[in-house]
């Protein structure tokens, strides 16, 4: 098991020093890098100026303009340090600062440690959908670009820029051919090839729209409708509205596993966050729809959701909020003060998956909710997948302030392949 003392702090003292450190007055040289595992050793010259006040310990990740602060040191002596919380990154790069206490700065040299095997994706995500058969992922960002990118090879092989501001889409096959289907703010859906991401056609909404669900060649789309029945129902084969009903506008909803069609919505605009449940027919006619009776008593969150794989339950938010399909509250997780960014379950639906922004990934019991075991990632799990392979993360190389977004444009993604 993993220990939580080592996440402390961001460095630690090393008393291995067979060889003393060199001595200069007015100069510090800091010595190559050694890497140790996930960690990095620095060592570096003592300053024997008098005046010594501290040494600052610099760090600079690969994407970063300036170095930031990761430990002070006020004993002229410790001339070494690990850094056991190395940013997951391709490249990093150390300085060490020496105050005197008549103010004075002595700089010492700049040393980069180049980390093999990682390659950062430049892409920031609100979304990723996973093709398990075909073993791809899809990213899509709120600047409108949509990427491809292939588990295979780790590359990314197909990128589209929608010129638009998308939601939440969807996929599915039409008369053999496997479809994008992508929500945009300016009136449209549009259908694009998924392999290829060439579009085929488009269809005309009128609305800004935030979500589609496509089942069995019909297609659900949330709307900016509000009092006009947001939500609205689409033939894919002659783009024909079909049905029209709900409440929320601006919502995000997924079809509930073994239904048709069954949908769960939860909104994104309003305050405090609510939830709908809806039945349609298989033409896509509504039967039934009703509400939550709670209206903010319980975590909720559209940003990440998921079903047991029965589509009994489903789990929701950064407290791990759990449901009953009827949107009835059962409990969450056990989770101490870890914070959840994902769930994703064992096909048997026995054990749920839940990425932390702890860089680790919890696992349960879905029968009592009982804690099993932690797994470590190396950097931030922002989507998770599970795969017979093992699990997928999409992970972030910086901690979110919101775990679920990125609001920082910077923050790009790594994809971790991690075993059970």
């Amino acid at each position: 098991m993993i220990t939580a003392v080592l996440l402390i702090t961001a460095c630690s003292k090393s008393n291995d020093n067979p060889n003393p450190p060199k001595e200069i007055e007015n100069k510090i040289e800091l010595n190559a890098p050694v890497a140790d595992g996930e960690s990095i050793k620095l060592s570096w010259s003592k300053l024997t100026n008098n005046l010594f006040y501290n040494y600052t310990i610099l760090r600079k990740d690969y994407d970063t303009d300036s170095f930031h602060e990761i430990q002070k040191i006020m004993d002229n002596s410790t001339t070494q340090i690990e850094d056991i919380e190395v940013p997951y990154s391709p490249e990093v790069s150390y300085q060490i600062v020496g105050q005197m206490k008549n103010g004075t700065i002595i700089s010492s040299n700049v040393i980069s440690y180049k980390r093999p095997g990682i390659e950062i994706l430049n892409i920031s995500p609100f979304d990723v959908i996973h093709s398990e058969v075909d073993q791809l992922l899809y990213f899509f960002e709120k600047t409108g670009r949509i990427s491809l990118y292939d588990l295979k090879t780790s590359k990314v092989v197909k990128q589209v820029e929608t010129n638009s501001t998308i939601g939440f889409a969807d996929i599915e096959s039409y008369q053999g051919k496997k479809e994008l289907y992508v929500p945009r703010n300016d009136g449209w859906i549009f259908v694009y090839d998924a392999y290829t991401l060439e579009k085929i056609t488009q269809i005309t909404v009128g609305l800004e729209s935030t979500c589609v669900v496509s089942n069995k060649n019909i297609l659900y789309v949330s709307t900016s409708a509000w009092i006009n029945r947001p939500l609205k129902v689409y033939q894919r084969s002659d783009r024909r509205l079909i049905e029209e009903t709900g409440d929320f506008d601006r919502t995000r909803f997924r079809k509930i596993p073994g239904t048709n069609t069954s949908l769960l919505e939860i909104t994104l605009n309003i305050g405090p966050t609510d939830q709908r449940f809806y039945r349609f027919d298989a033409k896509g006619k509504i039967e039934t729809n009703f509400s939550d009776r709670y209206h903010g008593d319980h975590p909720l969150d559209a940003s990440v959701f998921a079903f047991f794989p029965n589509g009994t339950k489903y789990i929701t938010g950064s407290q791990g909020a759990i449901y009953n399909i009827d949107l009835t509250y059962d409990k969450s997780l056990p989770r101490g003060n870890l914070l959840f960014t994902d769930f994703c379950f064992e096909n048997n639906g026995a054990q749920v998956y839940a990425a932390t922004t702890a860089k680790s990934i919890e696992l349960y019991q879905t029968s009592d909710y009982s804690y099993m075991k932690s797994i470590k990632t190396k950097a931030y799990p922002y989507r998770i997948f599970n795969t017979n392979q093992g699990l997928i993360a999409v992970s972030t190389t910086k901690k979110n302030s919101d775990q679920y977004s990125f609001n920082d444009q910077k923050n790009k993604v790594v994809i971790e392949k991690i075993g059970k």
